[in-house]
């Protein structure tokens, strides 16, 4: 899993079109679930999960706590604008 995308549809649909694997999350209950097996899968050095703003807002804590956290995957909020 060297990339990986969390976002809303729009932002799937884009990356996708770009041949990144990529995840919807509209709700909180997605995000957890998509979260819990990245973490668990550990990506391996190099792995990167972009999670979008909006994405971002359904747990803001808890995407945080990943973006400061140590080891793989490198977890990255993209900024809306």
């Amino acid at each position: 899993m060297p990339l990986l995308v969390l976002g809303d549809a729009d932002d799937v649909r884009g990356f996708r079109l770009a041949g990144v694997k990529a995840l919807a999350c509209s709700t909180e209950r997605d995000l957890d679930r998509a979260i819990c097996d990245c973490v668990a899968s550990g990506g391996g050095p190099g792995s990167v999960v972009l999670v979008s703003e909006a994405v971002r807002r359904l747990a803001p804590a808890r995407v945080d706590a990943l973006t400061t956290r140590a080891g793989w995957p490198m977890v990255v909020v993209m900024p809306e604008k």
